[in-house]
């Protein structure tokens, strides 16, 4: 059996950022006021024929046009564009995204690629999973035969979530044969509670409205099995714990990047759950109450993330991409969500054999180093092997 083995990848904090993806006049006029009298004097000689206004006008516009004109003209202001601010550019793209979802289809190389089939196959799968739905015996030994599978490879990188599904759909798409289907990705999406795709209509920038934002998961969200984990959540607005409920989105398609670009369309299943809301519920506690609420909390994220990888296992879904759970706005500890994963998928974690790939997509630097400086001490507490810890630089390796 194969040892796990850890890479981490990243910028700021004396590690080496791999397989990131970043797929991201006028003139003045001049006038001719000199007035000429047309009829000439008796006591001088005939002058020469003057010309008329309309004839000095044609004359002073052709030598504006042909850029001759008075040595002190200054060019007028260029026209300077709008410069388009992040937040518009992210609900340019959504939109872009919801106009060709309606369609069916969208431009890729001045060819048209249908959604459609894909849109109705992903809605059909959806699925609801309540609070008290099969998830609750995750902790139950595997039903999957693991016998002969080795622990799974762990990358920590400082990108995106769909950069990191690009890596993992792009590492294998090349290495199947015999026209078996390639082996699936899954997404975990920090949902909203409440509202499909969170703010990704106002362009918002959190995890989940990034996934949203360029693919077809809200229509997926948006179903009518979709909508059940909504109103159950609404029903229960005055705890910020939220539930353990879920909705699994089978085949989403993504098919832009984050700038709006098309791209090479590829499949995700994306598992939707919200985290807890740790800052609302901490919020005006105090001492001992807070260490309390604290330990509470620990427990409820244990359990749904437990569930999370429970759900993947379930439908055979062996790659899968994570990240710092609920440590944005909902103010996780980053250093608890580390050590839950840890627990779940090293050493002797309950999922330990259910993967084969597991990519961590922390973005920003201060939480990517945090998560991986918290993860590599985590390991090497609890004698992880060394191979299976990835700090040394001799053993980080290019993804994929």
């Amino acid at each position: 059996m194969n040892p796990t083995s850890i890479v981490a990848i990243g910028m700021g904090v004396g590690t080496v950022l791999v397989g990131a993806f970043k797929k991201v006049a006028g003139g003045g006029s001049e006038s001719s006021s000199d007035r000429q009298d047309s009829t000439p004097s008796r006591s001088s000689p005939p002058s020469k024929k003057t010309e008329q206004p309309n004839q000095q006008q044609a004359r002073s516009s052709a030598s504006e046009h042909a850029g001759v004109g008075r040595r002190d003209q200054q060019p007028g202001p260029r026209y300077q564009p709008k410069k388009e601010s992040p937040t518009e550019r992210r609900k340019r793209v959504a939109d872009a995204t919801d106009r060709a979802m309606k369609r069916g289809s969208y431009e890729y190389r001045s060819q048209t690629i249908s959604l459609q089939p894909g849109i109705s196959r992903s809605i059909e799968g959806t699925q609801f999973l309540g609070e008290n739905s099969d998830l609750i015996n995750w902790k139950k030994k595997p039903q999957v035969e693991t016998q002969g599978h080795a622990e799974a490879t762990v990358s920590i990188l400082n990108i995106s979530t769909l950069d990191a599904a690009r890596i993992l759909s792009n590492s294998y798409r090349f290495l199947v044969r015999d026209g078996r289907s390639p082996p699936k990705t899954g997404v975990l999406n920090f949902a909203s509670a409440t509202k499909p795709g969170g703010g990704v209509e106002n362009g918002a920038e959190a995890q989940e409205e990034s996934i949203a934002r360029v693919s077809t998961l809200m229509r997926s969200l948006r179903s009518k099995e979709g909508q059940k984990f909504y109103e159950t959540h609404r029903r229960n607005n005055n705890s910020h714990y939220y539930t353990h409920s879920m909705i699994f989105s089978p085949g989403v398609i993504v098919f832009h990047n984050d700038s709006g670009d098309a791209v090479d369309q590829f499949p995700i299943e994306v598992v939707s759950s919200p985290a807890v809301n740790a800052g609302l519920i901490l919020e005006g506690n105090s001492g001992w109450q807070t260490a309390q609420t604290e330990v509470e909390i620990e427990a409820a994220m244990n359990e749904r993330m437990g569930r999370i990888l429970y759900l993947f296992e379930l439908h055979g879904i062996r790659n899968i991409v994570l990240g710092t759970f609920g440590t944005g706005v909902f103010k996780n500890k980053v250093q608890m969500v580390a050590r839950i994963w840890a627990k779940l998928l090293l050493g002797e974690g309950r999922f330990k054999f259910s993967f084969d790939r597991v990519i961590f997509a922390v973005t920003g630097d201060s939480t990517f180093a945090e998560f991986k400086g918290y993860w590599e001490g985590w390991v090497k507490q609890q004698g992880v092997p060394r191979a299976a810890r990835g700090i040394q630089r001799s053993e980080w390796q290019e993804c994929p």
